[in-house]
Protein backbone atom coordinates (compact mmCIF):
# COMPACT_ATOMS: atom_id res chain seq x y z
CA UNK A 1 0.00 0.00 0.00
CA UNK A 2 1.18 3.71 -0.77
CA UNK A 3 -0.03 7.08 0.29
CA UNK A 4 -1.87 6.70 -3.30
CA UNK A 5 -3.76 3.85 -2.08
CA UNK A 6 -4.75 4.86 1.63
CA UNK A 7 -7.63 7.02 3.01
CA UNK A 8 -5.48 9.42 4.60
CA UNK A 9 -6.45 12.58 6.93
CA UNK A 10 -4.04 15.96 6.80
CA UNK A 11 -3.79 17.31 10.00
CA UNK A 12 -4.77 20.95 10.91
CA UNK A 13 -1.25 22.49 10.55
CA UNK A 14 -0.65 20.99 6.66
CA UNK A 15 -3.86 23.05 5.40
CA UNK A 16 -2.97 26.35 7.52
CA UNK A 17 0.67 25.80 5.96
CA UNK A 18 -0.42 25.13 2.66
CA UNK A 19 -3.05 27.43 2.54
CA UNK A 20 -0.73 29.66 3.32
CA UNK A 21 1.70 29.11 1.64
CA UNK A 22 4.37 29.18 4.48
CA UNK A 23 8.04 29.42 3.10
CA UNK A 24 9.86 26.86 5.58
CA UNK A 25 6.90 24.19 4.77
CA UNK A 26 6.50 24.30 0.72
CA UNK A 27 5.74 20.58 1.30
CA UNK A 28 2.10 21.20 2.59
CA UNK A 29 0.98 23.70 -0.74
CA UNK A 30 2.28 21.39 -2.79
CA UNK A 31 0.16 18.49 -1.31
CA UNK A 32 -3.02 20.60 -1.53
CA UNK A 33 -1.93 21.22 -5.58
CA UNK A 34 -2.05 17.06 -5.49
CA UNK A 35 -5.51 16.39 -3.34
CA UNK A 36 -6.48 15.22 -6.82
CA UNK A 37 -3.95 12.33 -6.82
CA UNK A 38 -4.82 10.96 -2.85
CA UNK A 39 -8.06 10.02 -1.07
CA UNK A 40 -8.76 12.80 1.53
CA UNK A 41 -11.43 12.22 5.05
CA UNK A 42 -11.83 15.83 6.52
CA UNK A 43 -12.47 15.07 10.38
CA UNK A 44 -14.88 17.15 12.26
CA UNK A 45 -12.39 18.49 14.80
CA UNK A 46 -10.05 19.04 12.10
CA UNK A 47 -12.45 21.38 10.18
CA UNK A 48 -13.05 22.82 13.55
CA UNK A 49 -9.94 23.85 14.49
CA UNK A 50 -9.75 25.47 10.83
CA UNK A 51 -12.29 27.44 10.93
CA UNK A 52 -10.92 29.38 14.49
CA UNK A 53 -7.48 29.65 13.10
CA UNK A 54 -8.35 30.55 9.17
CA UNK A 55 -9.00 34.02 7.72
CA UNK A 56 -11.92 34.08 5.34
CA UNK A 57 -10.15 34.59 2.86
CA UNK A 58 -8.10 31.11 3.59
CA UNK A 59 -11.40 29.53 4.61
CA UNK A 60 -13.03 30.90 1.21
CA UNK A 61 -10.23 29.05 -1.16
CA UNK A 62 -10.16 25.92 1.87
CA UNK A 63 -13.91 25.53 0.32
CA UNK A 64 -13.16 25.54 -3.02
CA UNK A 65 -10.57 23.16 -2.61
CA UNK A 66 -13.20 21.09 -1.02
CA UNK A 67 -15.59 21.99 -4.26
CA UNK A 68 -12.93 21.23 -6.52
CA UNK A 69 -12.22 17.62 -5.58
CA UNK A 70 -15.61 16.16 -4.29
CA UNK A 71 -14.85 12.34 -4.98
CA UNK A 72 -11.27 12.68 -3.57
CA UNK A 73 -12.03 14.83 -0.14
CA UNK A 74 -14.72 13.24 2.58
CA UNK A 75 -15.94 15.01 5.15
CA UNK A 76 -16.59 13.21 8.25
CA UNK A 77 -19.25 15.23 10.22
CA UNK A 78 -19.20 12.93 13.31
CA UNK A 79 -17.86 12.83 16.70
CA UNK A 80 -15.75 10.17 17.75
CA UNK A 81 -17.10 8.22 20.53
CA UNK A 82 -16.46 9.43 24.04
CA UNK A 83 -14.62 5.99 25.18
CA UNK A 84 -12.29 5.81 22.07
CA UNK A 85 -11.64 9.65 23.28
CA UNK A 86 -10.77 8.40 26.68
CA UNK A 87 -8.53 5.96 25.72
CA UNK A 88 -6.26 8.02 23.83
CA UNK A 89 -6.54 10.53 27.09
CA UNK A 90 -5.72 7.95 29.43
CA UNK A 91 -2.41 7.22 27.25
CA UNK A 92 -1.51 10.98 27.75
CA UNK A 93 -2.92 12.86 24.73
CA UNK A 94 -4.65 16.18 25.02
CA UNK A 95 -8.37 16.39 24.15
CA UNK A 96 -8.13 17.69 20.43
CA UNK A 97 -5.36 15.65 19.81
CA UNK A 98 -7.68 12.87 21.81
CA UNK A 99 -10.46 13.20 19.56
CA UNK A 100 -8.43 13.37 16.30
CA UNK A 101 -6.84 10.02 16.85
CA UNK A 102 -10.26 8.67 18.27
CA UNK A 103 -11.64 9.84 14.92
CA UNK A 104 -8.81 7.95 13.02
CA UNK A 105 -8.94 5.08 14.69
CA UNK A 106 -12.80 4.95 13.82
CA UNK A 107 -12.76 5.81 10.57
CA UNK A 108 -9.47 3.77 10.01
CA UNK A 109 -7.56 6.02 8.13
CA UNK A 110 -4.15 4.59 7.30
CA UNK A 111 -1.89 7.72 7.25
CA UNK A 112 -1.93 10.79 8.90
CA UNK A 113 -0.25 13.76 7.61
CA UNK A 114 0.85 15.87 9.87
CA UNK A 115 3.52 18.87 10.16
CA UNK A 116 3.91 18.13 14.12
CA UNK A 117 6.55 15.70 14.71
CA UNK A 118 5.70 15.26 18.53
CA UNK A 119 2.03 14.64 17.89
CA UNK A 120 0.85 11.18 19.06
CA UNK A 121 5.26 10.42 18.84
CA UNK A 122 5.11 8.61 21.98
CA UNK A 123 2.17 6.44 21.62
CA UNK A 124 3.21 2.94 20.28
CA UNK A 125 1.02 0.41 18.29
CA UNK A 126 -1.13 3.40 16.62
CA UNK A 127 -3.78 2.36 14.12
CA UNK A 128 -2.36 4.40 11.24
CA UNK A 129 1.21 5.72 10.33
CA UNK A 130 2.28 9.48 10.73
CA UNK A 131 4.03 11.46 8.00
CA UNK A 132 5.52 14.78 7.11
CA UNK A 133 4.23 16.61 4.12
CA UNK A 134 7.52 16.20 2.61
CA UNK A 135 7.40 12.29 3.41
CA UNK A 136 3.80 12.06 1.84
CA UNK A 137 5.05 13.58 -1.50
CA UNK A 138 8.08 11.53 -2.14
CA UNK A 139 5.75 8.31 -1.74
CA UNK A 140 3.31 10.18 -4.28
CA UNK A 141 6.33 10.62 -6.63
CA UNK A 142 7.61 7.17 -5.61
CA UNK A 143 4.44 5.83 -7.12
CA UNK A 144 4.73 7.88 -10.55
CA UNK A 145 8.23 7.15 -11.31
Amino acid sequence: MTIRDERVVLDTNVWIFGLRHHPELPACALLLERLGQIQVILPSQVLRELQANLTESELRTLFHLLKQFPKQIVIHCGKAEMETVRKYQSLGCKLGDAAIAAQLEELEVETLITENRHFLEELKNLPFRRLSATEALAELEKVEG
